[in-house]
């Protein structure tokens, strides 16, 4: 594997920073979505900076806009532990700083579903939450506080209810829903069904694919949730934005919108 595959996300808050601007400042801007009509984003869960395009082109719709609060839905890199965890933290550092842990919205989360639990399993790695924040914090034109959520259980059942607390916790709230997930593998005609079934809002078809691993996905429950949540919230388009097939070692990538049309 080339040392460019291989590579992962500065560290340090001033190359972080420049390198999220590049990205971002490059991406392409195929689709014009007014950011308060955007509701759900899935972009690449992984730290290595191959991902770094795809995200960019999602986080695009977001640059500039003034958001109250994120909620990122993540897969737990620990193996299963059985429940929805979000942690107890008050403020989730970052090396461009903290963001402050929306205290109200994820106990009402937690009263919403009996399986959502504060608790730290499953948080604090290098992917996930601390790849997406950063993002944000590079995107967004205001302070803004987040939910980040690990999913510990990807069963359908687990992603049908966070997917419906999470519609119902951010009702009329200026928010959005970002989910992390990888594409680990699968075949070209796969990937297309893959497609159609996000673009579609075919949930029945989009579990099969992912439960019948035609298509491997890390991180399935957080972009079948990103579905459910925004099809909750109104979303009635979705483009995906990038999808990239896995190349050996290195994950692929996949990037998506949903809207309010």
């Amino acid at each position: 594997m080339s040392l460019a595959t291989r590579a992962v996300y500065p560290s340090q808050p001033a190359p972080l920073r420049q390198h999220l601007d590049a990205l971002l400042a490059s991406a392409g801007a195929d689709l014009d979505v007014p950011a308060d009509a955007l509701v759900g984003l899935v972009v690449p869960d992984s730290n290595r900076a191959s991902g770094g395009e795809a995200a960019a082109v999602a986080y695009r719709l977001l640059r500039g806009a003034e958001l109250d609060t994120v909620l990122v839905v993540s897969p737990s890199h620990n193996g299963a532990f059985g429940r929805l965890s979000i942690c107890q933290t008050d403020a989730y550092h970052t090396p461009l700083g903290a963001v402050p842990i929306n205290d109200h919205l994820r106990n009402e989360l937690c009263d919403e579903d009996d399986d959502i639990f504060l608790d730290d399993t499953g948080h604090y790695h290098t992917e996930g939450a601390d790849v997406q924040l950063p993002f944000l914090q590079t995107a967004l034109a205001s302070d803004f506080d987040a939910v980040p959520i690990v999913m510990g259980e990807e069963s359908p059942a687990f992603c049908r209810e966070l997917g419906a607390a999470v519609g119902e916790v951010m009702y009329g709230k200026r928010a959005v829903l970002i989910g992390s997930c990888d594409l680990v593998d699968g075949e070209a005609d796969g990937f297309e069904r893959l497609r159609q079934a996000v673009e579609g809002f075919n949930e029945s078809e989009l579990m099969h694919l992912l439960g019948s691993e035609t298509v491997r996905v890390e991180g399935m429950g957080a972009l079948i949730t990103t579905l459910i949540a925004s099809r909750a919230r109104g979303a009635t388009q979705a483009r995906v934005l990038a999808l990239t097939p896995p190349d050996g070692d290195a994950p692929g990538t996949l990037a998506v919108a949903f809207w309010k049309g």
